[in-house]
């Protein structure tokens, strides 16, 4: 099977680990995953607010990119341009006075979007495309005994018109994955909020507050770790655990790692490969899985 590959600023950038756990995931299950040449940023989060014109107008772009590779859609990792590709593609279809602007704005460009590509999560390619039952052939190394918190977060899964893969209020993607490896899926009342990140730069107390909110309703579940589906959950949750130890005087650590890590993992890939933060590896270790 052959994707094309959008993999966003972040997860070329800090969060490269989901990077090389997708490509190694994708590998083993015989996907090939074909990056798209001269991809530019999405500007979820930001310009979609700021300049929803421009935002709309370089989401497409990227689109355009993979109709000339003569491809209906492309993958992602990273749930926040997941979102910002969707949400663009539905304003231009549906907003006459949007897609006017749009079409002055790229006039005389290479953007030829025909509206034939589209973006999905490599969660859903997974899922869709692959099957639970050829995941599971592929797993080496079952996490019996590993209980993890499926974390969904915000944008993958709303506006759920718009996303249209599962409930947006009761999702069961990510249990069905985390099930595949032979751990065990925890829910929590938590999983679908927000992980703060998008208020880190302008009120990083609530953002830290917002994080907190998840680990702590995850571990107040028993979860042992914690699995997400965004590069920018992953900045958050990753380097910021211990700062969030110290502000809210917690003893407890419950690590985040990307949904395709705990796969990687699950197929055999040492921790060093995908790039498994310490805490992590501590919690394996402890649980006699590594």
């Amino acid at each position: 099977m052959k994707i094309a590959y959008y993999p966003g600023c972040a997860t070329h950038g800090f969060a490269k680990d989901i990077d090389v756990a997708t490509k190694k995931v994708a590998e083993t299950l015989g996907i090939e995953l074909v990056e798209i040449p001269d991809w530019n940023c999405c500007g979820g989060g930001f310009l979609d607010e700021y300049d929803e014109v421009t935002h709309v107008a370089l989401n497409l772009r990227n689109l355009s990119q993979v109709e000339k590779m003569r491809m209906d859609k492309f993958a992602t990792p990273c749930s926040v341009c997941l979102h910002s590709h969707r949400l663009a593609v539905n304003k231009y279809k549906e907003d006459r006075d949007i897609r006017e602007r749009v079409n002055k704005k790229i006039e005389g460009t290479s953007i030829k979007y025909e509206g034939k590509a589209t973006a999905e999560h490599i969660v859903w390619v997974l899922l869709r495309d692959v099957g639970l039952e050829k995941i599971k052939a592929h797993v080496k190394r079952p996490l019996t005994g590993l209980k993890v918190a499926t974390y969904y977060g915000c944008q993958i899964l709303r506006p759920e018109q718009i996303m249209g893969f599962e409930p947006a209020y009761n999702p069961h993607s990510l249990s069905d994955l985390v099930s595949a490896t032979g751990a065990t899926p925890v829910t929590f009342n938590e999983m679908i909020n927000c992980c703060g990140f998008p208020l880190m730069g302008s009120n990083p107390n609530m953002g830290l507050k917002l994080a907190y909110n998840i680990l702590n309703g995850a571990k107040k579940n028993g979860a042992d770790l914690l699995v997400h589906t965004c590069s920018l959950c992953h900045l958050q949750f990753d380097p910021l655990h211990y700062r969030i130890k110290e502000e809210f005087k917690v003893e407890w650590t419950l690590p985040g790692i990307y949904i395709l890590q705990l796969l990687a993992l699950a197929f055999g890939y040492q921790p060093d490969e995908i790039g498994l933060s310490k805490l992590a590896i501590q919690v394996l270790m402890e649980k006699g899985i590594i």
